[in-house]
């Protein structure tokens, strides 16, 4: 039902994936911007989900919609699916009473390292990967469950955790990886083996069309090059595997340059590649980001 404060249907149509009769002029005037304003917008609308396929309930409030059929009833966990991660919760639960010190962490700015050894054994780095490649193949409620965990428990390992198979590889590769990567890295990362996430640089954070790291093909198009440095990448500093965010060639759509940013998957050990030094924080202080570079001679896949 359409609420007082619902824009028109012209203006969703415009803002949404809904594609009028005839094409519809921008709401946004971009006369004033100047060029990276305008880059940085284009990039942005073309990442856009269309909000009437898969938009959440606050991206719609962005065009005046109230959809409170996106949260209404509030969507529940089954009964089957929370007695799958009840195992994991509970024995999650006793190794952090009996096994992780969040104060000593705190006081340290460490992890210790047979925490992140226990963690692995009870399968907290794998938690939504698919048994077929070594995860507990749980599903997104349990995931939210076991975050909740841990954050009541200590932050830093939360983040820890939560970077690692959110942002870090093991998401991105089940989303959009294809199955000779998923085969390849996905059993590591479960395992244990820490993956990071390299987004930001000096000048470039939320504002990702700023970027500045580099990424070449070279001329059979297998391998990128990649160029730049990031900061504050988290977990780096434990990291066996990266992803890599960096701007490749740009592509022509309806006879426009569109800028493109790709997602890289990198081993922290291949040549090329520095961890250059830890970031340290006042709040988490056993957060593991880090500041890193490329040279010229680093190769990689998308």
């Amino acid at each position: 039902m359409k609420t007082p404060l619902e824009a028109p249907e012209e203006q969703i149509a415009e803002e949404t994936s809904v594609k009028p009769e005839k094409p519809a002029a921008s709401v946004i005037d971009t006369s004033r911007m100047s060029k990276g304003q305008r880059e940085a917008l284009e990039l942005a609308e073309a990442s856009r989900d269309p909000l009437d396929d898969r938009g959440s309930f606050a991206s719609n409030l962005f065009i005046g919609r109230c959809d409170f059929g996106r949260i209404y009833p509030f969507p529940e966990q089954t009964a089957e699916d929370r007695a799958a991660g009840d195992p994991f919760l509970q024995k999650l639960e006793t190794y952090l009473r009996e096994h992780v010190d969040p104060d000593e962490i705190d006081r340290t700015g460490e992890i210790p390292p047979e925490n992140f050894a226990g963690l692995a054994e009870i399968g907290a780095f794998g938690i939504k990967v698919p048994q077929q490649y070594g995860g507990l193949g749980l599903s997104q409620f349990n995931y939210g469950r076991a975050a909740v965990l841990l954050g009541s428990w200590d932050g830093n390992v939360a983040a820890l955790v939560s970077a690692h198979q959110s942002i870090g590889v093991a998401q991105p590769l089940l989303l959009f990886g294809t199955e000779e990567q998923k085969r390849k890295y996905l059993p590591r990362v479960a395992g244990g083996e820490i993956s990071a996430f390299a987004l930001t640089e000096t000048h470039a954070g939320s504002d990702p069309a700023t970027m500045s790291l580099r990424a070449e093909p070279i001329p059979d198009g297998s391998e990128f090059i990649l160029n730049g440095e990031k900061l504050w990448c988290t977990n780096g500093v434990k990291a066996g595997v990266l992803v890599v965010m960096a701007r490749t060639p740009p592509k022509i759509v309806n006879g426009k340059e569109r800028k493109q940013i790709t997602a890289f998957i990198v081993d922290v050990d291949s040549p090329g590649l520095e961890i250059t030094y830890r970031c340290r924080f006042m709040g988490l202080r056993a957060l593991y980001a880090c500041r890193a570079k490329t040279l010229s001679r680093k190769k990689a896949r998308a």
